[in-house]
């Protein structure tokens, strides 16, 4: 669960809850799909680097995970306060329902009437920078990102403000002309846009990105998410995900190196008993090639063919050409060495 972490006592009206990570992007639908098309990005990296004292917070919306883990790998690196701006009725589960609120509450705010939020801040003051992360639905900030900003344009003025958004391939153009219409006196950062193809190279990106605004140093020491993986004379290199499975994961590995014996299940992935368990981070996550799960808390899987389930994301095997993954791994059993890189 992810837990605010403030050194002081602020007045801050506020209800914290954490989702479960999820790799489904908030609202990836067709038509969103068709107005990223045509909503380019090219110059959403034209904004100036921060320069500030380290005193941060993250805002976020997110409805299915995505953007909360974004939010978390920042907060993560930076050791910094965060906080979830939340709906005052929580969103449907049901996708079609949700897509037609979305749409209900996105026509409303263009005649100015913004639905209700339980989340407020007091006061920015202690912060030199907010950083504020949100989904696109249908091109635009998500309504309940666009509310609070329009709640705290005030108290947001003279405030240095970096923007973080997921998509299915929406641009975030216009999500970055909303948030400038809300927070007129505010400066606005370099942003950092994931889509749905490049959500796999999460740690990468944010890292990148934290280190091309200046909020943390190249030669800063950040801990290593890196695994090697070792089989049929094969080796190679898997990045992380950040959660508290890698965590427990990385710390066995920092001790020994961990071998599992693993089989081919239903030609769509390699699995094998770590022979422990890990705390578990389910969600329901549509497989990609490469991706490494954690399956009931004590089993590790390889995919190297879609499939759709509730379990635990770990990481992504890097730099795999498409159909590469199940050649190398062949038909049959396979014993793999997980070590740290």
């Amino acid at each position: 669960m992810s837990k605010l972490l403030l050194s002081i006592f602020f007045l801050f009206a506020i209800s914290f809850s954490a989702c479960s990570d999820n790799d489904k992007l908030e609202l990836p639908t067709d038509s969103e799909q068709a107005e990223g098309n045509e909503d380019s990005d090219e110059d959403e990296s034209e904004q100036p680097p921060f320069s500030g004292t380290g005193r941060y917070l993250i805002l976020y919306a997110s409805r299915s995970g995505t953007t909360e883990r974004v939010a978390q790998l920042i907060q993560s690196t930076l050791n910094c306060d965060i906080l979830e701006v939340e709906p005052t009725s929580p969103y449907e589960s049901d996708y079609n329902a949700m897509l037609t609120r979305a749409q209900n509450e996105l026509r409303d705010i263009g005649n100015g009437i913004f639905p209700s939020i339980k989340t407020s801040v007091e006061s920015f003051e202690n912060y030199d920078m907010i950083f504020v992360g949100y989904p696109i639905w249908h091109g635009h900030m998500a309504t309940p990102m666009q509310s609070f900003l329009n709640l705290h344009s005030a108290k947001l003025s003279g405030k240095n403000i970096a923007l973080f958004a997921t998509s299915g391939s929406s641009g975030m153009s216009t999500s970055l002309t909303e948030a400038q219409k809300y927070c007129t006196n505010s400066t606005f950062i370099e942003t950092l846009h994931l889509t749905s193809s490049t959500i796999p190279d999460m740690q990468n990106r944010v890292t990148n990105w934290l280190l091309s605004i200046g909020v943390v140093e190249e030669n800063q020491n950040t801990e290593s998410m890196d695994i090697k993986l070792t089989f049929n004379d094969h080796t190679l290199t898997a990045t992380l995900v950040d959660n508290s499975s890698t965590k427990a994961l990385m710390e066995i590995l920092a001790e020994r190196d961990i071998i599992i014996e693993m089989e081919d299940y239903a030609n769509m992935e390699k699995v094998g008993p770590f022979g422990f368990s890990l705390p578990r981070n389910d969600e329901q996550i549509t497989t990609t090639e490469g991706d490494l799960i954690l399956y009931q808390g004590n089993s590790f899987v390889v995919y190297y063919a879609p499939n759709t389930w509730s379990f635990t994301r770990l990481g992504k095997i890097n730099n795999i050409a498409q159909g590469e993954l199940k050649t190398m791994l062949g038909s049959g059993n396979v014993t793999m060495r997980l070590s740290r890189k």
